[in-house]
């Protein structure tokens, strides 16, 4: 069985033989394969340990004998192969390599799919013997299928954590838009479709906690979703005693999942009315499972979120139920977060308009018009006011103001100063300037960290017509309307806003019988009117000069409105306007 070596060379073949031999122990001891060393005769000389476990025997038992009557080679449908036609003694025999599948009996009369290969030892030129190496198919096929199964799975958690990141910048886009939060709802209802369902809504409850309202429902299909479209809006209240799963979860319980049970046990599910209508919207859209999670946040649940398969092949897995509470965490947090921010706002919003004056139509011949527009941005509720009132000698005190910052404290700071300003200009009636200097004083002793912006006016009217006389400190220069000719602004004087230092103030004066005859109307103004982040403060009162004109005879209600559409301010500030106007008849003075 074995080729001989070439003619004369006996003694050197024998040597190299036993050279061979005398190597296998050290390559073999520590060999993590299977592996099996023959002579040129097919006998067994080495076994590796890994060899002696997959056959079962001790490799004691094999050496010197033949490795085909000891370890039997079956074709893979369980045919016998004879000696002869062994392609691993074949190969022995033409020292040539050879590899292939096939089915070694074990020392227990088991079986062993095995994939294996054959390498003949050849030392100069003379054939010593071979190596055959094999594994266990069934163990590399099991492994190879663990190797794939842990790629999907490393693969499905980089699709999660990016979903993840996309999840949080979206809910954090919707958090920055403030009361625009179910459009970053509806936003995270999109994103899980398809990667993680075929279908998802999102239930929120009211304030109160029983009204609830579907705010999102996305799916997979787009000729589905026009369809639902029509399910959002109100959803049946939340009842004490009602069992549904989509109820349990309201009520505060874990996450539910729950499989579609067959058509006819379907009904048992309508519980209550809740159930119905989850029910009915499952027969619409399909749905194999799903699963409800709560959105909670500080101990409240604020609603559900769920997600539904429609492919009774494509189950749930583990995972799908942590994942989703984590994403309805965020989303809870987003929802609690900005109704908490809604109720300060409406509160500081309701206390800053509380604050304003209510505004006469009229102080003797002088036709009045308040305005205030709050910020766009919800933590924007500023400290801007405006005032008018009658002064003890006839005259008509006009403010407009701003206290620096955008909180509650602002808007609790402008009460207290406006109030303050009112008590000063009636207690001893003198210059504008005079009043705000005494201010000045007040805020500097009492209230150091204040900071104000104000203009006030007082309008004093006779026989011979009507004068204006106002102080700036810090503020917008006011917009005179004349009756005749362009706007004007007053910016005659500009002193330093109050809370800055103790300084002297200046007052400006102008008769306004030069305006008319006719309407002459005074727009005091806050800066949130003309700033913008795009231009310069001279440009917004170039356009503010600009959306001035023809106003002075439209009706005083609509100036300030008017003002607002012509300048389309950018609403990242509250804006307060206050309008006056006189009537200056004909031959007057």
């Amino acid at each position: 069985m074995s080729a001989g070596p070439p003619p004369g060379r006996r003694d050197a073949r024998d040597t190299r033989v036993a050279v061979d031999a005398a190597l296998l122990p050290s390559v073999f001891g520590g060999a993590p394969v299977a592996m099996i060393a023959v002579d040129r005769d097919g006998a067994v000389t080495a076994l590796t340990p890994t060899a002696e476990r997959l056959l079962g025997h001790a490799e004691a038992e094999l050496l010197t004998r033949p490795l085909h009557e000891h370890l039997q080679l079956q074709q893979l449908d369980g045919r016998v192969v004879p000696a002869a036609d062994s392609p691993i003694l074949r190969a022995l025999r033409q020292a040539r390599p050879a590899a292939g599948e096939g089915v070694f009996v074990r020392e227990d009369g088991s079986t062993l799919v095995t994939s294996w290969a054959f390498a003949p030892t050849v030392l100069a030129h003379t054939l010593t013997g071979g190596v055959l190496t094999f594994s266990d198919s069934h163990a590399q096929h099991a492994e190879a299928a663990r190797q794939r199964e842990r790629l999907n799975t490393l693969e499905e958690a980089n699709v999660r954590l990016a979903l993840l990141a996309e999840v949080s910048r979206v809910l954090s886009e919707g958090g920055e838009a403030g009361d625009d939060v179910v459009s970053g709802l509806r936003a995270l209802a999109a994103l899980l479709v398809p990667a993680l369902a075929d279908w998802v809504t999102v239930d929120v409850l009211a304030e109160d906690g029983t009204g609830l309202e579907r705010v999102a429902l996305a799916h997979r299909d787009p000729a589905l979703r026009a369809a639902a479209a029509a399910h959002l809006g109100p959803l049946p209240p939340l009842r004490p005693g009602m069992t549904s799963r989509l109820a349990q979860v309201l009520h505060g319980a874990a996450p539910q999942h729950q499989r579609m049970p067959p058509p006819a046990q379907a009904p048992a599910l309508a519980v209550d009315a809740l159930a119905r209508e989850r029910l009915a919207l499952a027969r619409e859209f399909g749905a194999a499972e799903w699963i409800t999670t709560p959105l909670r946040a500080r101990g409240r649940t604020l609603g559900a979120i769920t997600l539904v398969r429609a492919d009774a092949a494509r189950p749930f897995r583990p995972g799908d139920r942590d994942f989703t509470a984590d994403l309805a965490a965020r989303a809870g947090a987003l929802l609690d977060t900005t109704r908490v921010l809604r109720r300060q706002v409406l509160r500081a919003e309701q206390m800053q308009r509380a604050l304003l004056p209510d505004l006469a139509e009229r102080i003797g011949p002088l036709e009045l018009a308040g305005l205030y527009q709050p910020a766009s941005d919800l933590a924007q509720v500023g400290g801007d006011w405006y005032d008018a009132f009658g002064l003890p000698d006839g005259s008509t005190g006009l403010v407009i103001g701003d206290v620096a910052g955008h909180d509650l404290h602002a808007a609790t700071r402008m009460g207290a100063i406006r109030h303050k300003l009112r008590a000063l200009a009636g207690d001893r009636v003198g210059p504008p300037s005079d009043v705000l200097a005494r201010l000045d004083r007040v805020l500097q002793r009492f209230a150091p960290d204040d900071l104000a912006s104000v203009v006030y006016a007082r309008l004093s009217t006779t026989a011979r017509g009507a004068r204006l006389q106002w102080s700036n400190g810090g503020h917008l220069p006011p917009l005179l309307l004349p009756a005749q000719g362009p706007p004007r602004l007053l910016d005659d004087v500009v002193d330093l806003p109050l809370g800055v230092a103790d300084l002297a103030r200046a007052d400006a004066e102008v008769d306004l019988e030069g305006y008319g005859p006719g309407p002459v109307t005074l727009v005091l103004y806050s800066d949130g009117l003309v700033e913008h982040p795009d231009e310069s403060l001279t440009s917004g009162l170039r356009r503010l000069l600009r959306a001035g004109a023809g106003l002075s005879r439209t009706p005083l209600r609509d100036v300030g409105p008017e003002l607002l559409r012509r300048m389309r301010p950018t609403g990242l500030d509250d804006i307060a306007v206050l309008t006056a106007r006189f009537a200056l008849e004909p031959g007057r003075g």
